[in-house]
């Protein structure tokens, strides 16, 4: 807590581009405050496998490409097949509500595709999508969206 409050304070002066009594004083207020609202204790801590976040930028990143251009040939030749639209839910292995977190937006991310819930109860993501799909195909792509993302990351344990 107290490397995070320090943090805090120097981007505080930052912020304000001068130190002075009354620029420290108000960080005070403002890092208690924060402090406060925000320093609960936290589940868990995950950190950033360096090697499986570069997969999953790339993973993204391709999908991205495709969905992208999906779109818009969905929009320059629209066709009944094209220009349909279907809620998928699909049911994620991994029990972290984190990765879920991580999962859901990177599909929302992707042109052509929102999700529009996350169950935490069933992990169960909800996701609108553009354009005709097969069910078991679009499963398999958003599992294994979930395994790639999990393995960017690596969960902390606090004791």
């Amino acid at each position: 807590m107290i490397p995070r409050s320090i943090v805090l304070m120097v981007l505080w002066v930052a912020l304000w581009g001068e130190l002075s009594v009354a620029n420290v004083a108000s960080g005070v207020v403002v890092i208690a405050i924060i402090t406060w609202l925000f320093g609960g204790e936290a589940r868990g801590t995950y950190l950033l496998r360096p090697w499986g976040s570069l997969k999953a930028f790339a993973f993204v990143g391709w999908s991205l490409v495709t969905s992208s251009l999906q779109v818009a040939r969905a929009v320059l030749f629209p066709s009944p097949s094209r220009v349909t639209t279907s809620i998928q839910d699909v049911q994620l292995v991994g029990e972290s509500p984190f990765i879920a977190a991580i999962v859901a937006n990177a599909i929302t991310l992707t042109p052509g595709t929102m999700s529009l819930e996350v169950n935490a109860d069933s992990r169960t993501i909800s996701v609108h999508v553009l354009g005709e799909v097969d069910e078991a195909e679009f499963r398999a792509s958003v599992l294994k969206l979930e395994r790639v993302i999990a393995g960017a990351f690596v969960e902390r344990r606090q004791s």
